[in-house]
């Protein structure tokens, strides 16, 4: 159920619990004192109409105010991420474009060719890389779970991103959750990715405790003020402009890992490291 749906209906039972709740009280007191409310049933009844309207009313303004809040919230988002989009898609294509009119201002050798086209090669590849990333991220939640899922041993699945500098240490190889594989894969490669880019030749490494998985690296890490604003696609931190990147990988991991369910915190301390913390249902 998406989370729209569980405000709809939290407010839906609400309204529904107030005006039971109310009904009952007045049959309660019609019913043990009948002398003294029978007489005045055609106010009480006034009263009962006027009382559940003040109440769903204040329940009615209450979600109203709650749901222009969340389309603000969300025409904001939007606003900034198709300004950031129109950014990172800009950079690669003034980059493509630049290429091809210095190669074309004049006679070039066949190896000054190759290196133009394996420039433009590279940010076409970035290009393809950024719109994939954003047509995932224009998905709904519904579209999403569709996706073919199947039960997935964890500790096995990790193995795929092992290499020299990482150090993997499981203590439960039963663990198995029902994912789409290559969303999956998607979602943790680009958090093992970070962690590895910003560590340098640093260890990093990777735990799997009962049903969490941990991710620790000894990298740059996170400046404190700047740790809530890195899930929002498009932010990179202020010390990261050294590395190549374009912000949108973590929200991306962040996204599909929601939507099964998982529950995703972020620890880093400045010059020290960052450990992603994934605790699966």
């Amino acid at each position: 159920m998406t989370s729209a749906k569980r405000i709809a209906y939290y407010y839906t039972y609400l309204t529904v619990g107030v005006i039971t709740v109310v009904s009952i009280v007045f049959y309660v007191l019609i019913v043990l004192f009948p002398g003294i409310f029978l007489p005045y049933r055609i106010w009480i009844f006034v009263a009962f109409l006027i009382i559940n309207g003040v109440l769903i009313y204040l329940v009615g303004k209450r979600y109203a105010t709650y749901m222009i809040k969340r389309i603000d919230s969300t025409y904001q988002s939007e606003k900034a991420f198709i300004s950031n989009a129109s950014h990172e898609l800009n950079n690669p294509l003034t980059a493509i474009q630049g290429e091809c009119e210095i190669a074309l201002m004049r006679e070039r050798t066949p190896a000054e060719y190759q290196s133009s086209l394996q420039r433009i090669l590279s940010e076409t590849k970035r290009i393809i890389q950024l719109m994939k990333h954003l047509m995932f991220l224009s998905k709904g939640e519904e579209e999403i779970l569709k996706a073919v899922t199947e039960p997935v041993f964890l500790a096995e699945f990790l193995m795929q991103f092992m290499e020299n500098r990482i150090q993997f240490s499981p203590d439960n190889f039963a663990f198995n959750i029902e994912v789409n594989p290559q969303l999956l894969k998607t979602a943790l490669g680009n958090i093992i990715g970070n962690a590895l880019k910003y560590s340098g030749d640093k260890t990093v490494e990777i735990r799997i405790r009962g049903t969490v998985l941990e991710i620790e690296d000894q990298g740059i890490g996170i400046p404190p003020e700047e740790l809530e604003r890195i899930f929002q696609p498009f932010y990179r931190a202020t010390n990261t402009r050294g590395y190549a990147g374009n912000g949108i990988g973590l929200s991306l991991s962040i996204r599909i890992l929601s939507i099964y369910g998982a529950e995703v915190a972020i620890m880093s301390t400045l010059n020290r490291g960052t450990t992603v913390r994934i605790a699966f249902p």
